[in-house]
């Protein structure tokens, strides 16, 4: 991958981008929860219901195309952990992608729909397929959850092999993606003892760390762009 003025400054963009739909996410009002599965299926036509779903969708994207950004610096040292870092990423981003384009489509424009225009046998087979969506959605995050941990780690461990605001976002990046293997192993292994901690984790300490490290990398990536540039004349 080559480095150049232009897709550090682009990717710089999209990790603040990342950053800003990290904290829609976060702090983003939510829809009062109705009550009962019939009320939930009109949430189909609830802008305040969808618009999280589609910053789910987008936000991904933001982060892969920041961390490709990254990963065109950082693999001349550390190419073998930015490779496989940027595979468990794509993983991640595709995955995610996918489970809210269902969320997005199938569920909210086909089925909610269809189901509340239904009676009798058709209602109950488009009821079957929206409750086992829950599934689906749930084996989807499985697997963005691993991938992004692992991702995660292993583009950790490629700043943290640089100096200066590198290190430091590596080793957040590290303890991010340390997190949330431990709550993959929460939530999908016999090893439950890590719950209290990671909900803790969570409630408290990912909002703020997440949002900077986003951020850091952001003004990173903009830094080694303006090195770029110094280092070279009339060409960007």
């Amino acid at each position: 991958m080559l480095a150049n003025v232009d897709f550090l400054r682009a990717g710089a963009v999209f990790s603040l981008l990342s950053a800003i739909t990290t904290a829609i996410l976060i702090f983003g009002p939510n829809p009062v929860s109705p009550n009962g599965f019939e009320a939930t299926q009109a949430l189909h036509s609830d802008p305040m219901h969808l618009y999280k779903k589609w910053v789910l969708f987008l936000h991904p994207q933001f982060a892969f195309l920041a961390a490709l950004s990254a990963g065109a610096l950082l693999g001349k040292r550390s190419p073998a952990l930015i490779i496989i870092a940027l595979f468990y990423y794509a993983v991640w981003t595709i995955t995610e992608i996918t489970q809210q384009a269902y969320l997005i489509d199938a569920l909210n424009q086909i089925w909610r729909p269809a189901y509340l225009a239904a009676t009798g046998t058709d209602q109950s087979q488009w009821r079957t397929l929206i409750v086992g969506l829950q599934g689906v959605s749930d084996s989807q995050y499985f697997v963005l959850l691993f991938g992004f941990s692992i991702g995660s780690i292993l583009i950790g461990c490629a700043f943290v092999r640089e100096t200066g605001l590198a290190k430091i976002i590596g080793y957040t990046s590290l303890t991010i993606g340390t997190m949330s293997l431990l709550a993959f192993a929460s939530y999908y292994t016999p090893l439950t003892g890590t719950s209290s901690v990671i909900q803790g984790w969570y409630t408290w300490l990912y909002p703020p760390v997440q949002i900077g490290v986003r951020l850091l990398l952001a003004f990173w990536l903009f830094q080694q762009s303006t090195h770029i540039a110094n280092g070279r004349i009339g060409d960007n």
